[in-house]
């Protein structure tokens, strides 16, 4: 794992980067799209092992705080739905010019998610996309040419379209205190992405 140096001087934001573990036949490369808020201070832990199995498994993975979250620079009052939309990007670019790849998954949790989805929209360079327990239903990006997982702890969305995993919610608070890890959502993000 190493720090990122990510952003601008009026637009720090706090990066690390894990490369991957074993060489790849093809370079590859994703963003952890955190959940942000209070369900980032839970959720850390289990996207740090995400981060880790997916370097182990061959990829440049980048996980970040948005602008006035986290460690990043800012407060609270800067976080914008569009400054965080900025942020992904960044994040993508960094990726992209640390790993070769020419496209990038995107893996986003809960806001994340969300987030991911708006990226998608926008950026062709996207391969597969993960939304993992999005906090609305986003539509999958029309112009998104990559594959798209939706990942849910619960039966939320009644079309069937999401593969539903049973373990810990790993941006609640018991999961923390616990320790748990959401293993069987780790085991489909790498199986859909592998």
């Amino acid at each position: 794992m190493n720090l990122l140096p990510l952003g601008t001087a009026a637009r720090s934001l706090f990066a690390l980067h894990d490369p991957p573990a074993v060489p790849a036949r093809r370079a590859r490369a994703a963003v952890l799209c955190n959940p942000g808020s209070a369900e980032l201070i839970y959720a850390h832990r289990a996207l740090r092992h995400l981060a880790l199995r997916l370097s182990r498994g061959g990829m440049h993975v980048v996980r970040f705080d948005y602008f006035g979250t986290g460690d990043s620079g800012g407060d609270e009052s800067a976080v914008t739905l569009e400054g965080m939309q900025r942020d992904v990007r960044a994040a993508i670019e960094a990726v992209r010019d640390i790993s070769g790849a020419g496209r990038v998954d995107l893996l986003g949790l809960r806001l994340g998610a969300n987030v991911a989805a708006l990226v998608a929209e926008a950026d062709s360079g996207i391969g597969s996309l993960v939304l993992w327990d999005a906090l609305e239903h986003p539509a999958i990006p029309a112009r998104h040419p990559g594959r798209v997982l939706r990942l849910v702890t619960e039966p939320a969305i009644p079309e069937g379209e999401a593969v539903q995993v049973r373990g810990p919610r790993c941006w609640e608070e018991p999961a923390a205190v616990t320790g748990a890890l959401p293993v069987a959502a780790y085991q489909q993000i790498e199986a859909w992405l592998a």
